[in-house]
């Protein structure tokens, strides 16, 4: 099998698909939190980092703001709250817009 970073556009979208419906038929809720996560990962190569610029972003799932201050790959790199060191896969942040 090949690793996300190796896949061409159409087989991550291939793959993000099959862990939709592989998430859909789990037996356990861990199992389908596992497979939200490879989802997560896939659909982040699908994205550009350039287009993620430190900032203040939503992180999904979470009501706490992130501030990012790099990207590595496909992983934003960031404090979350009061100065907590977290990443996170792109695909899991909305950019917050600030006047």
């Amino acid at each position: 099998m090949k690793r996300y970073g190796e896949m061409t556009r159409e087989e991550l979208l291939a793959e993000v698909d099959k862990l939709k419906r592989e998430k859909k038929g789990a037996s356990f809720p861990s199992q389908a939190e596992m497979l939200e996560r490879k989802i997560k990962m896939a659909e982040s190569y699908l994205l550009s980092p350039d287009s993620f610029p430190p900032g203040t972003y939503e992180v999904e799932g979470s009501a706490e703001r992130f501030e990012l201050r790099y990207v590595n790959g496909v992983m934003a790199w960031g404090t979350m709250g009061r100065e907590d060191e977290a990443s996170f896969p792109l695909s899991m942040l909305k950019r917050i817009e600030t006047d």
